[in-house]
């Protein structure tokens, strides 16, 4: 039986497993085709900016790598949700200092590889920025893959726990990417990204991959 609460809900685990279908079929093979070398900074995008962005953000950063996070809808200055503030701060990550951003063209620089969380949301940010800036599914980096990152805002924190976890593995396997690439969004090789995690099984996928 799938324990869909690990997709955050009904509606996340058919998202899951629409985007997994699609994923397999080959239609999201273009966001896995980027230049490690010349990133120079991970810009992540969710919908509030209050939730899976700004813990990608601040994981990355923890990672030594260059990172920011926006909204595609963020209201702009709000704080971080407070069961998100509260999850992080379990996994070690303060959110405290954080306020959302909305974001805009002027927002993003030309070195930067934008990460978003849903497939739409590529769709979303290209048109409002152009295609000419790589953007890529942050869930498709760890094994199995997980193109579709449900928000977990408003969820259960067994949820919070789980989609934090999933970006974990993720975030890690794109800072091994970029460090073995030398990629000048790095800053410092930090001695706890998990060796090969780029290639290695995610611990934080539900039984339906």
């Amino acid at each position: 039986m799938v324990d869909m609460e690990l997709y955050g809900g009904r509606r996340g685990f058919f998202e899951h497993i629409r985007a997994r279908t699609l994923y397999a079929l080959g239609s999201y093979r273009s966001v896995r085709e980027i230049e490690w070398a010349t990133v120079g900074r991970l810009a992540f995008v969710c919908k509030g900016n209050i939730c899976r962005s700004p813990y990608a953000c601040a994981r990355a950063q923890a990672l030594g790598v260059r990172a920011v996070s926006f909204g595609l809808d963020a209201a702009g200055g709000a704080p971080a949700d407070a069961a998100a503030l509260q999850n992080a701060q379990l996994r070690g990550v303060d959110l405290s200092a954080h306020r959302s951003t909305r974001m805009t063209p002027s927002c993003l620089a030309a070195d930067d590889l934008v990460m978003v969380f849903e497939p739409r949301q590529i769709t979303e940010v290209q048109r409002r920025i152009g295609d000419h800036m790589p953007t890529g599914l942050l869930g498709v980096w760890s094994r199995p893959a997980r193109p579709h990152i449900q928000d977990p805002y408003g969820m259960s924190g067994r949820y919070f726990q789980h989609c934090f976890s999933v970006i974990d593995a993720n975030v890690a396997a794109l800072v091994e990417y970029m460090a073995r690439a030398g990629a000048p969004a790095i800053t410092r090789r930090p001695r706890d990204i998990p060796r090969g995690s780029a290639a290695q099984d995610s611990p934080c996928d539900g039984a339906i991959d």
